[in-house]
């Protein structure tokens, strides 16, 4: 019987949320096409920033290769989820492999 692996939601400061979206910024702004002035981490994918669900996919994939990372894609990266919840999601993993 395999056993299930809990993951832990590590604690993300507003500090390391923003300093992670500051690395990928340009990823989102191309591939949303939005704003740069609309990424807040406060801002949701969908509502605010109009995206979908293959316009999230896009970004991950990008973001996996910028940072040389697989990120968790069921951290953070829900249509109704914030760019703080998505940031947080990469943060998590940064922090794991001693990267933040």
């Amino acid at each position: 019987m395999q056993e299930n692996k809990i993951i832990e939601k590590v604690a993300i400061s507003d500090q390391e949320a923003q300093q992670v979206l500051d690395q990928i910024k340009d990823i989102i702004v191309e591939t949303v096409r939005c704003e740069e002035k609309e990424l807040i981490l406060s801002a949701r994918w969908k509502d605010d920033l109009g995206a979908d669900s293959l316009d999230m996919a896009f970004v991950l994939i990008a973001v996996d290769k910028k940072l040389d990372m697989y990120v968790n894609d069921q951290d953070g990266w829900e249509a109704d989820s914030s760019l703080r919840d998505t940031c947080c999601g990469i943060a998590r993993t940064l922090k794991q492999t001693g990267r933040l």
